[in-house]
């Protein structure tokens, strides 16, 4: 019985966690401040200059934590960016990630991914973020359609995905 009753709570965890990930969605516009790239400095918005440019795919990486785990999941979007610079990229720092954190981060990876700061604290409402996840990450194609989403519940779990995460921006670009 008791295997029973854990059974059923392994898979009502999984459900649940499959219903927040469903719950995900390319919200629309929202502001970020630009810590490292071309836009560095600048409050913008990429959502909007990326739809501008009529990016054939996007990837948007959430996240609560800046570390290297999270910097393995960026390098592995960013070879995918470096191959087909038609893909967009950015990283959005939430929920107490700062620009000092990113900054420490820059210097040393030197990623190509643009590293900003939201400015809704603990990321833009419309999109649904988990608090229980340390890094989600979106990929949609032009037309903001939801290509695929990703939920990590910590940032080794992001690392080990990471050319999960990879494979579907270039499938998004196709």
């Amino acid at each position: 019985m008791r295997t029973l009753a854990l059974s059923v709570v392994v898979a009502l965890g999984f459900a649940l966690t499959a219903v927040q990930a469903d719950d995900l969605k390319v919200g629309g516009p929202f502001q970020v401040k630009a810590i490292t790239g071309e836009k560095a400095g600048e409050t913008l918005c990429y959502y909007c200059k990326y739809n501008g440019e009529s990016k054939p795919a996007v990837v948007m990486i959430f996240t609560q934590k800046a570390d290297d785990n999270f910097v393995s999941l960026v390098k592995a979007v960013d070879e995918v960016q470096k191959a087909d610079s038609k893909l967009g990229t950015f990283a959005v720092g939430i929920s107490g990630v700062t620009s000092s954190d990113f900054e420490k981060i820059q210097t040393t990876h030197k990623l190509t991914t643009p590293l900003t700061i939201a400015e809704d604290k603990d990321g833009p409402s419309k999109y649904n973020l988990s608090k229980e996840s340390a890094i989600t990450v979106l990929v949609y194609k032009k037309g903001n359609k939801l290509e695929k989403s990703f939920t990590f519940k910590n940032t080794k779990e992001a690392a080990e995905k990471a050319a999960d995460v990879a494979a579907a921006a270039k499938s998004a670009l196709n």
